[in-house]
């Protein structure tokens, strides 16, 4: 999953205390309202207000198959100011609202574009989210985190928790909640990163290097800009982010920070890649091993267009050696935009991209197995998933599942409608379920987040421009690839 470049213009709106006051009976009356849909043209709709833009969903599941999903509105019909503010949505396992159709309204804005921002979740089932928010300073963009109920109330106020109060620029705020309770948000500010840790109720934690729960990731004369961060084991967490000097090449770098503050991965941190540069403006996600490590994937515009994935251990040891593993290694093909999946019983990585010839005038899917040593098992020229032809094939997205993985990705064509496409392989690279669609109404679509529950059944939320501007939709799929409610 690719996050939003920093400025990136995007959208959100809704009533919050119409929403919150209505809580108990919304949830009791939302047994009535739509669920999974097994139309692949008739996806469910989370936010489709007529005129409105509404972009950049992401989802989190819930223990019990419950779904959290996010999003950013702007509706124009909506009292002023205007701006892209924050929603967000619990779906039940069947794939019913528990909240009014268009979701509840977590923070309205005024800003005009937006940003990366964080969704996670606690032990008690709550919502935690850190995004840019103008209320308090407008035109200016700070950091704040807050805290939703499974029934649309703000447990850390009515404005959450605001963790910046200066002009500077600040960015890409991320999320995390900790194995100890705590949460933790991160985001750049100018030039650097800085990481702030809460306790379950949003009040700092501090204590020995974190000052008030504070620290700052910071190098002289380079500018580091927050990738991403997870939760990792025995209260700590992992962050990668992008490590520039002047206009040179971008790095990717990562560490892991305990309970208290400490650089667990090396003051000099692990340097995922610095054999060539990143992309400019691609802020690469990764994921948590389980077990105290990451597993990461990037690509890069130096020395080539070229994708590659590495694993780092808990103790912060490359497995794949020094700058990655590359998902393929013949001919003269490009490949951008890769995410991975990661099996934990096995320790095995899967990859999936974009492949373009080397004119990019022709693209494709291709994917990739690596071995628990970062060996290569599709060939080195890695396992074809869609031949190269006209359409664009672009944001794919993979879960792990079973012995393989479920990969996700849009056909967009040339006249601008697209197809959500879905495919699923079983460790070996066989077919488990040849492509089939997911999304097929007419109309252009873009920025898919694939996500998987405990049970085997997979989401994937979606822009969608079927109403003429961006809709929010999701759809399930089940463990065999059907798309609804099984045996119905």
């Amino acid at each position: 999953m690719q996050p939003a470049e920093p400025g990136k213009k995007e959208s959100g709106v809704k009533n919050f205390v119409r929403a919150t006051i209505l809580g108990t009976a919304l949830i009791a009356a939302s047994s009535a309202w739509a669920q999974w849909s097994s139309n692949p043209s008739q996806n469910l709709a989370l936010s489709d207000i007529a005129g409105a833009d509404q972009v950049q969903p992401k989802t989190a599941v819930l223990s019990n198959g419950n779904w959290y999903v996010s999003w950013f509105n702007s509706n124009p019909n909506d009292p002023p100011p205007s701006g892209y503010d924050v929603y967000y949505q619990l779906l039940n396992a069947n794939g019913v609202e528990q909240f009014a159709h268009d979701g509840v309204q977590v923070a309205k804005l005024t800003l005009t574009s937006t940003q990366d921002y964080g969704l996670a979740i606690d032990a008690s089932g709550n919502a935690v989210l850190a995004f840019l928010d103008d209320r308090s300073s407008p035109g200016i963009a700070q950091v704040t985190a807050i805290k939703m109920s499974p029934t649309g109330q703000s447990l850390w106020g009515a404005n959450g928790v605001r963790l910046t109060n200066e002009t500077n620029f600040h960015g890409n705020p991320k999320v995390a909640v900790t194995s100890d309770g705590g949460v933790v948000v991160a985001w750049i500010t100018d030039d650097h990163i800085v990481v702030q840790k809460l306790d379950g109720n949003g009040h700092p934690v501090g204590s020995n290097a974190l000052s008030n729960g504070q620290m700052i990731l910071s190098e002289s004369g380079a500018f580091f800009q927050l990738s991403d961060l997870h939760a990792s084991d025995n209260g700590s967490f992992i962050l990668s982010w992008i490590r520039q000097v002047s206009r040179g090449n971008r790095y990717l770098y990562a560490n892991k920070i305990s309970q208290t503050g400490q650089l667990m991965w090396g003051a000099s941190h692990v340097h995922v890649y610095d054999g060539g540069s990143l992309q400019n403006g691609n802020f690469p996600y990764f994921l948590s091993d389980g077990n105290g490590g990451a597993v990461f994937s990037w690509y890069t515009s130096s020395p080539a267009l070229q994708v590659f994935a590495q694993h780092v251990l808990a103790n912060g040891t490359e497995v794949f050696g020094h700058n990655g593993a590359a998902g393929a290694v013949t001919g003269t093909d490009n490949r951008v935009s890769p995410t991975a999946g990661y099996n934990p019983s096995t320790q095995e990585v899967f990859m999936f991209w974009t492949e373009l010839d080397h004119l990019q005038t022709v693209q494709g899917i291709s994917a990739q197995k690596f071995s628990s040593a970062g060996m290569r098992q599709w060939s080195d020229s890695g396992l074809t998933i869609v031949p190269l032809g006209n359409d664009a094939q672009i944001s794919p997205q993979t879960v792990q599942t079973g012995s393989g993985a479920l990969a996700f990705w849009i056909d967009a064509q040339v006249t601008g409608q697209g197809v959500v496409y879905g495919v699923k392989l079983d460790g070996a690279g066989n077919l488990l379920c040849s492509q089939f669609p997911v999304a097929n109404a007419a109309s252009q679509k873009a920025r898919v987040w694939a996500g998987i529950a405990p049970s085997g059944l997979a989401t994937v939320a979606f822009q969608d421009y079927r109403s003429g501007n961006s809709d929010i939709f999701i759809q399930n799929i089940n463990s065999d690839c059907s798309l609804g409610q099984q045996g119905r």
